[in-house]
C-alpha cells in the first residue's frame, strides 16, 4: 500500500528499464517504492522497430550488461510488451500513484495517449526533437521536462512549445552517473528567475550518486519535484543501476527533506512553548 504522500516534494521514481523487461520486477518496484510516500512511477516507452536505425539494430552488443547479442536484441529484451505496459500502468494507479512515461518516437507517444496517461515526460534526449515535441504539444497533456544536454536557448524553445499547459521544469545533467561537480543546482534558481510563474513546478532530475543534492534542491532552492532513477539493487545487471537509488536511499531522501524543511521554522524569533518550563529551570535564579 502507498504510504501518505510526502507533503514537501513530489518524488518521481524513475524505473526506466531497471525492471529488466520483467513485469513482475516492475510490479515489485511499484510496491517497494510506493510505500515511501512517493508521488509517481515513471518509466520509458520505445518502439524498437522504428526508433533504432538499421546500423544500431545490427550492432554487436557484447558486454557484461548486455541482454542480447545485438543492440536490437538487447533493447527488445528490456522493453515491456504493450499489454504488460498497460498492466503496469493499471497496477501503479491501483496503488494510488500517478503513472507517466517518456517516449522516443511518435508510435510510443500515440500509444501513451491511447492508454490514457495523464502526463507526459519529455526526456533530455528528446529536447531538440521538434517534430516529436510538437506532436506531444498537440495532445494537450501536462508535461514534465528534463533539461540535460541542453542550452538555455533549447530550454526557452521547449518552454514556448508547451506554453499553454501545465509544465514541470527539471534541472538535469545527462551523465550516468554524474559527480556533484556537475549537478549544478544553481540552474534551478536561474530557471525561476527566467520563467517565473510560466512554470508550475521546478525540480531536479538527478543522475548523481548520493542524497545531498536532492535534499538541498528541496530545502534551499524550493524544488517541489525530485526525480531519481531507482532500483531494487545496484548489483543487478544493467547500465542504469549504478546511477540509481535503492529503496533505503529513497526513504532517506524523503525523510531528510521533511526534517530539513520542518527545521527551517517561521523565521520569527520568540519564546516557544517548549521553552517555558526551561525558563523557570534555567533562569529561575536570575533577579533573586
Amino acid at each position: 500500500m502507498k504510504s501518505k504522500e510526502n507533503p514537501y516534494v513530489r518524488f518521481v521514481a524513475e524505473i526506466g528499464q531497471n525492471h529488466q523487461g520483467d513485469i513482475n520486477i516492475a510490479k515489485k518496484m511499484v510496491d517497494v517504492f510506493g510505500s515511501f510516500g512517493i508521488f509517481a512511477i515513471k518509466t520509458a516507452k520505445r518502439d524498437i522497430e522504428t526508433s533504432l536505425t538499421d546500423e544500431q539494430k545490427g550492432r554487436i552488443y557484447d558486454n557484461p550488461n548486455s541482454f542480447g547479442h545485438t543492440y536490437y536484441e538487447h533493447r527488445l529484451a528490456l522493453e515491456l510488451s504493450n499489454d504488460e505496459f498497460i498492466e503496469l500502468k493499471e497496477y501503479t494507479e491501483s496503488k494510488g500513484l500517478e503513472f507517466f512515461s517518456s517516449f522516443t518516437d511518435v508510435n510510443s507517444l500515440d500509444f501513451l495517449v491511447e492508454i490514457g496517461v495523464k502526463r507526459l515526460k519529455i526526456a533530455s534526449s528528446r529536447v531538440t526533437d521538434y517534430p516529436l515535441l510538437f506532436a506531444a504539444a498537440a495532445t494537450g497533456l501536462p508535461v514534465t521536462i528534463s533539461t540535460g544536454m541542453s542550452t538555455m536557448a533549447d530550454v526557452e524553445k521547449i518552454v514556448s512549445i508547451f506554453a499553454d499547459r501545465e509544465k514541470w521544469l527539471l534541472q538535469c545533467t545527462s551523465c550516468y552517473p554524474n559527480s556533484e561537480l556537475d549537478v549544478n543546482l544553481d540552474v534551478i534558481e536561474t530557471y525561476k528567475n527566467k520563467f517565473g510563474e510560466r512554470i508550475d513546478r521546478y525540480g531536479l532530475s538527478g543522475h548523481h550518486v548520493g542524497l545531498i543534492p536532492d535534499i538541498i534542491a528541496a530545502c534551499c532552492y524550493g524544488a517541489t519535484v525530485i526525480e531519481r532513477h531507482v532500483t531494487l539493487s545496484r548489483a543487478m545487471k544493467g547500465t542504469d543501476h549504478a546511477a540509481s537509488l535503492e529503496p533505503a536511499g529513497v526513504e532517506r531522501i524523503l525523510r531528510y527533506i521533511g526534517q530539513a524543511i520542518t527545521s527551517k521554522g517561521s523565521g520569527e524569533k520568540k519564546i516557544l512553548d517548549c521553552e517555558l518550563p526551561f525558563i523557570q529551570k534555567l533562569r529561575g535564579d536570575i533577579g533573586k
